[in-house]
């Protein structure tokens, strides 16, 4: 996660548990497939006051957030009414509840968006992607990724020497073109520099399936009907390569929070997160535009216009949402 999603965390009082769970990265680095530096990024000196940036898996941010907070899980709403009063939810196990107002962080493919505001499916952005954790990688102590023709692999180490890995090919399908084969996804990274492969084969020696899914984004008008919200991916999913998703996420959260403390309509989060969101966005397409060049072209852009390119993308969020 960059600084401005570490930092949101910290406004809940959660930064201290987060190092604590998580690794503090200090460089991001660019290579291309054969290994060679383009880029690298003194992280805690381009962020400087607005904190460090921390890895850490899915299973643990959720501990840190759920700890001390009553959560109520297995509940599937079937339905949700307003009439000018408070929203009426409706569940699967034929029960229900008024509330004040309904916040819809239900991702991607949110039930929330299509159920209340009638929003329609994820836009494929022409990008299929894999996902796995790896044990036994301690040498690794920088977010890296190596660049290739049409593909790209990210490794961000963790705790206890794992390494989180994310792969990425374009792709006319949403479908996974390896049809789950482990082999045929080693092989699409095969020329890659080590320790790639060495890597991905560790990772698909365990047996378990890495994660696949292809790379959407929604954008979506309005996000607020009346009661109802729409926060997170539900409301602005976008490409990874920012690694924004959580911390629009959470920065979507703290806005709406203070928005509804103050007594403002919620018209006023929406007012308020909609430029910046809208600039996150704008930069992922970017940055897919460029990884997308000639291999000469986007490397040389990387080696001679690279740091430009990386303080143009998240210069705006040094400071606070």
């Amino acid at each position: 996660m960059p600084a401005n999603s570490v930092r949101a965390l910290g406004a809940l009082g959660l930064e201290a548990e987060l190092r604590d769970r998580g690794r503090v990265i200090a460089r991001q680095r660019f290579l291309d497939e054969r290994g060679r530096l383009l880029l690298e990024i003194d992280l805690p000196g381009f962020w400087g006051e607005a904190g460090p940036c921390v890895a850490l898996g899915h299973r643990e941010l959720h501990e840190v957030l759920r700890e001390g907070i009553d959560v109520r899980l297995a509940t599937t709403v079937v339905d949700l009414r307003q009439r000018g009063g408070p929203v009426h939810a409706d569940f699967v196990d034929g029960s229900g509840e008024d509330y004040d107002a309904v916040v819809g962080a239900d991702g991607l493919r949110s039930w929330v968006r299509a159920h209340a505001f009638g929003g329609g499916e994820p836009h494929f952005v022409g990008q299929a992607s894999w996902r796995l954790l790896v044990d036994g990688f301690a040498d690794v102590t920088s977010w890296t990724v190596w660049l290739g023709r049409g593909r790209a692999f990210l490794v961000i180490p963790l705790d206890g020497g794992r390494v989180y890995c994310y792969a990425d090919i374009d792709a006319s399908e949403t479908t996974d073109p390896t049809s789950g084969d482990p082999a045929a996804l080693a092989e699409l990274f095969g020329r890659f520099a080590e320790p790639v492969p060495t890597i991905l084969a560790a990772g698909l020696a365990t047996g378990g399936a890495p994660y696949f899914s292809p790379i959407e984004e929604v954008v979506h008008e309005p996000w607020v009907l009346d009661k109802i919200v729409l926060v997170g991916d539900a409301a602005h999913a976008m490409a990874p390569n920012m690694a924004e998703g959580a911390g629009m996420a959470l920065e979507d959260a703290l806005v709406l929070a203070e928005t509804i403390a103050s007594g403002r309509p919620l018209e006023a989060f929406q007012a308020r997160r909609r430029p910046r969101v809208e600039f996150v966005h704008a930069q992922t397409r970017r940055r897919d535009r460029t990884r997308r060049l000639p291999g000469t072209v986007r490397n040389a852009s990387l080696r001679f216009a690279g740091r430009q390119i990386f303080n143009s993308s998240y210069a705006p969020l040094r400071t606070a949402p």
